[in-house]
C-alpha cells in the first residue's frame, strides 16, 4: 500500500479487522509512512469497537449522532482511563450517514426485477433467513433442519427439556414461512427468500419460496437490490432493518433467541426491542415474536405494514442520520480536508 503511494486506508471496523488478523502493530507502520486510517460503520457495528480506535485510528465515521452519542457513552470511562477528551473525541470522529446504503441510488429496479423473474408492477415480500450458523442452541434445535425426534432427544441431554413440547409439536419457522407464502398468494405477492450458504436454511425455505437466493452480487449488493424493489421485509431482528428503512421498505423484526449477542454492551438498543429502538418503530419496522408472526401473517394484508413517511423521517434522523445516498461523499470530503 506505502508503496504503491496510498494515504489513506478506509474500511469496515478497522482497528478490529487488522488486531483480529494479527495485524494491529502496522498502524504504527501506517502512520510513520503518512497514510491515514478511518474506519466506517457496518450495519450499526461502529457501536462495539473498543476505547482503543480514539488512540489509533484517524477518523472513526459513524451513521449517525445517535449512534456516536451511544458509543460515547459505552467508551466514556475507558476513554477517561486513556487520557481521551472531549475535544479530541469529535476531532477524530465524523457523522456521515451509511456508506452501504449510498449504493441504493445506482440499483436498476427494472433490471433486478427481470433477473429475479418478477412482474413489473408486482409486490414483493423479501424474507431474510435466519442465521443458524451461530452458538445459539435454540436456533438449531427447535427452528432448525433435522429430524425432530433427533432434536429433541439433543435438547433434552443438553439441559434444555422445556424445548421438547415446541419441537415435537410443530416447527415454528416453518410455519411462519408458510404463513408468509400464504401473504404472498392472497396479495398477488411473490416471496423471495435471501440467505447465505453459512445460514444452513431448512429446505422448506427454499420450497417455499417463489424465489431463493443466496448473495450473489457486491455491487450493488444483493440485499441492497432486492430492498429496492421490495414492499415488504422480513427478518430476524437483523441489520436488514436499516436497509429497508433506508429504502422506504417497512419491515418486520421477528423476535427469536439472540443468546450468542447478550454479551454486546449495545445489545438493549439494537436487538432488545423496546419501543422507539432500532428494532421496534411503529410505522416503520413492527416487532413480532417468533411464536405471533405466523398467526400475523396469515391473516395480514400488506397494507397493514404501510410506511408512515413521517415515522420513517424520524427513524432515518434517528438512526440513519442522512436520507441522501451521498454518505460517501462526506467520507472522501473528510480525508481530503485531513490530507
Amino acid at each position: 500500500m506505502v508503496k504503491n503511494g496510498a494515504n489513506a486506508l478506509v474500511a469496515p471496523s478497522l482497528f478490529r479487522v487488522l488486531r483480529d488478523n494479527g495485524h494491529a502493530g502496522e498502524f504504527r507502520l501506517l502512520r510513520s509512512a503518512g497514510v491515514g486510517t478511518y474506519s466506517v460503520d457496518y450495519v450499526y457495528e461502529t457501536i462495539t469497537d473498543e476505547a482503543k480506535v480514539y488512540q489509533v485510528i484517524d477518523k472513526t465515521f459513524y451513521t449517525s449522532e445517535d449512534q456516536r452519542q451511544l458509543h460515547w457513552k459505552y467508551l466514556r470511562a475507558e476513554l477517561v482511563k486513556l487520557g481521551v477528551d472531549d475535544a479530541e473525541m469529535r476531532a477524530r470522529s465524523a457523522v456521515v450517514g451509511s456508506t452501504m446504503t449510498d449504493q441504493l441510488a445506482i440499483v436498476d429496479r427494472s433490471a433486478v426485477r427481470r433477473r429475479l423473474g418478477l412482474g413489473a408492477s408486482q409486490p414483493v415480500i423479501v424474507l431474510m433467513s435466519l442465521k443458524m450458523g451461530v452458538p445459539d442452541p435454540w436456533r438449531r434445535l427447535v427452528w432448525g433442519r433435522g429430524w425432530r425426534g433427533v432434536r429433541a432427544a439433543r435438547a433434552l441431554f443438553s439441559g434444555h427439556p422445556a424445548w421438547v413440547s415446541d419441537i415435537l409439536l410443530g416447527h415454528g419457522y416453518r410455519n411462519l414461512v408458510e404463513a408468509l407464502r400464504s401473504l404472498s398468494r392472497r396479495t398477488g405477492a411473490a416471496l423471495v427468500a435471501k440467505s447465505r450458504v453459512k445460514n444452513r436454511d431448512p429446505g422448506f425455505v427454499g420450497r417455499f419460496a417463489d424465489v431463493f437466493l443466496y448473495d450473489e452480487a457486491m455491487y450493488p449488493y444483493t440485499s441492497i437490490e432486492l430492498m429496492a424493489v421490495a414492499d415488504l421485509c422480513v427478518h430476524f431482528q437483523s441489520g436488514a432493518v436499516l436497509e429497508a428503512a433506508f429504502a422506504g421498505v417497512p419491515s418486520t423484526s421477528v423476535q427469536v433467541s439472540q443468546t450468542h449477542l447478550k454479551d454486546y454492551v449495545s445489545f438493549d438498543e439494537v436487538y432488545g426491542g423496546r419501543d422507539g429502538s432500532l428494532q421496534n418503530f411503529p410505522g416503520v419496522v413492527w416487532p413480532l415474536a417468533g411464536s405471533e408472526a405466523p398467526v400475523r401473517f396469515g391473516t395480514a394484508t400488506l397494507e397493514d405494514f404501510a410506511l408512515d413517511p413521517e415515522a420513517r423521517r424520524r427513524y432515518i434522523e434517528k438512526f440513519l442520520g442522512f436520507d441522501d445516498t451521498k454518505a460517501s461523499v462526506r467520507v472522501l470530503e473528510a480525508i481530503e480536508r485531513a490530507g
